[in-house]
């Protein structure tokens, strides 16, 4: 009986969105199987294209004229069933391809890589060093957890976060089962291997990073594939394969780098909740402050929370005058005078965060987007929203001439050489980050996310523009806040002092006790009598160009049921954006791929190789 697979290319052309049928040569039967790479001809040239076998079966009539594969190009298994299980999940929610997603699932390979020994040893420490961590033992009663780990880790060895990691995952190794853990950037991915190395469990461990060499990236994807192991990295390891996974972890799901830039948008937790479901095993998101859509996923009891008991430090909320008043000036002063580190957190990078006219201090803006101006760390003038360069031109009052409203880093940074000439100030940020650093007097101003690691932790920490972090007119800034301040603070020692400069009412009351899980459940409470996200999703489709984006308006309204999808207005051109139900989300998703998809084809406008349609089905930028 002939002898079929069905094939699937790593492409994100719709065209291709789709599994192609080849008949297997005699030659090839004994061998073929799920996961391998081939060579077929592919397109009315027969043009040599490698695909992947997605399914192997005997046909009795197959359909007439089908071509036969052409090469095994390696033996060896390269992508495994539950991969194309949630990479098609994961499409049929994102409104993507599987195509697209295959590119984040399998490495290039590396021929030289394959000839090698890839199974890791399966001799695991001795566990008694790994014992004493709460998250392994919860896990033991509970499949879904949301956990808050020690905040201060300043003064640690190890952060408490990664430590309980490691401990889970060893607890998993120990029934045979390997375990993923996923991170938002190198520091905290850093951090996790320092864990691991010092735990005992690094030679177990596979690493899934796009900053390895192109070989190392194969050969750890083809450990992971053969071996009971620990695999990490940072987003796109959300899709790495593991044998017999038994448990996925998440850290810090709330920080943007867990959002892919790319069609199809996805997100490490909305994908790592999908593949938990998929292979039915143990997750949990961790943090030290929530995100709205983990206190969500608590409400309707998706998961539980294991909150660790804090000591709080002295915390003092100033008035807002300035961003560093007399009395946070002494502090800092004496902290630096005792030979200890102090960590000023500055919201924007740069040398202004925004500009006014000096004549009637109107905020200068961009001619584009609307969006305020700011300084960037070179002293261009620049766009906060589209990036452009700006040159200067009149104000409505006629004056060329601006002043900032507020430093930005670079310049605070400078004011604190003139203020603190005996203490060594360094700068950190997004473009030239420091990991780690020394103690002693040191004076750290570092903008959200670049704050660096410091021997024994922050003797205190300034978050220096808490009510402008707040204050920014999008819908996750307070819940963005809270995470970045609660990370910066992480950094400090338990008996470190905590600035928050000009916070009031509620909000103040909750960080003066450093509250910052009920902060955001009462972020999320107050979004929900809104019907505001999480408690929705929003979508949002950008067209190209203005004729087909009038075309993609007048389907969708007659398509769509105005009861269960609210059209939202925004100002970002040529975008339409949809406010719709959990509920309706696959079927919706449906529709706007088919929709875009016969729009595109029959588009006037659109140029060779062009997508005309992007489709994010969960926007977090566009409120």
């Amino acid at each position: 009986m002939p002898v079929v697979a069905k094939v699937r290319f790593s492409s994100p052309l719709p065209q291709l969105d789709k599994e192609f049928d080849y008949l297997v040569p005699d030659e090839l039967i004994a061998t073929i199987r799920f996961g391998q790479l081939v060579e077929v001809p592919f397109g009315s040239g027969g043009k040599a294209k490698t695909g992947i076998i997605c399914e192997v079966s005997s046909v009795e009539h197959p359909r007439e004229k089908l071509l036969s594969i052409s090469s095994l190009v390696s033996p060896l298994v390269v992508f495994t069933e539950e991969q194309l299980e949630l990479c098609k999940a994961v499409a049929h929610r994102q409104a993507g391809t599987v195509g697209e997603l295959i590119a984040s699932a399998v490495p290039k390979r590396f021929v030289r890589v394959e000839s090698k020994s890839l199974v890791k040893d399966s001799n695991i420490p001795n566990k008694s060093r790994l014992e004493s961590y709460s998250l392994a033992e919860a896990l033991k009663s509970n499949s879904r957890l949301y956990f808050q780990p020690q905040l201060f880790d300043g003064g640690e060895a190890l952060p408490d976060w990664a430590a309980n990691f490691v401990a889970a995952c060893y607890a998993e190794l120990d029934q045979g089962k390997s375990s993923l853990v996923v991170l938002p950037d190198y520091a905290e991915l850093a951090k996790f291997e320092r864990a691991l190395t010092q735990l005992g469990l690094i030679e177990m461990a596979n690493r899934h990073s796009s900053s390895d060499t192109g070989s190392v990236r194969y050969a750890n994807h083809l450990s992971s594939i053969g071996s009971i192991s620990i695999n990490y990295g940072l987003r796109s390891a959300a899709f790495s394969p593991a044998k017999n996974l038994g448990l996925i972890l998440l850290w810090d799901d709330g920080d943007e780098s867990h959002i892919e830039q790319s069609s199809p948008y996805w997100n490490s937790r909305e994908v790592l909740l999908q593949r938990a479901e998929l292979e039915k095993v143990k997750i949990v998101l961790a943090s030290h402050s929530p995100s709205t859509e983990v206190i969500r996923l608590i409400e309707i009891k998706h998961l539980v929370p294991l909150l660790s008991e804090m000591k709080v430090p002295p915390v003092l909320i100033t008035e807002l005058i300035d961003r560093l008043d007399s009395q946070t000036f002494a502090l800092i002063r004496n902290t630096l005078k005792d030979s200890k580190p102090v960590l000023v957190q500055i919201a924007n990078a740069g040398w202004a965060s925004a500009l006014v006219c000096v004549g009637c201090k109107e905020l200068r803006i961009c001619s584009n987007c609307s969006s305020s101006i700011w300084v960037d760390p070179s002293g261009k003038m620049r766009c906060r929203s589209c990036k452009s360069n700006i040159e200067t031109t009149a104000c409505t009052c006629g004056k060329t001439s601006t002043r900032p409203t507020k430093l930005g880093a670079s310049a605070f940074t400078s004011q604190m050489v003139r203020s603190f000439p005996d203490a060594n100030v360094v700068h950190s940020n997004g473009e030239n980050r420091l990991l780690n650093v020394k103690s002693g007097p040191l004076l750290i101003v570092a903008t959200p996310g670049a704050e660096p690691e410091v021997e024994g932790g922050y003797a205190c920490v300034v978050i220096a523009d808490a009510p402008s972090m707040v204050g920014s007119p999008r819908l996750r800034a307070l819940e963005q806040s809270l995470g970045k301040w609660a990370n910066a603070i992480s950094l400090a020692n338990p008996s470190a002092s905590i600035v928050f400069t000009g916070l009031k009412g509620d909000l103040a009351e909750q960080m003066n006790h450093l509250g910052f899980y009920n902060a955001v459940a009462e972020d999320f409470n107050d979004r929900k009598d809104l019907g505001l996200p999480p408690l929705t999703r929003i979508a949002s489709i950008t067209s190209t160009n203005p004729t087909d984006h009038q075309r993609l308006i007048e389907l969708v309204r007659s398509k769509l049921d105005l009861e269960k999808v609210r059209e939202l207005g925004v100002t970002q051109e040529n975008t339409l954006v949809l406010d719709y139900s959990y509920s309706i989300g696959l079927e919706l998703a449906d529709l706007l791929k088919d929709l875009t998809l016969k729009l595109s084809t029959t588009s006037k406008s659109k140029k060779p190789g062009e997508r005309v349609y992007r489709i994010n089905m969960d926007d977090g930028k566009v409120i």
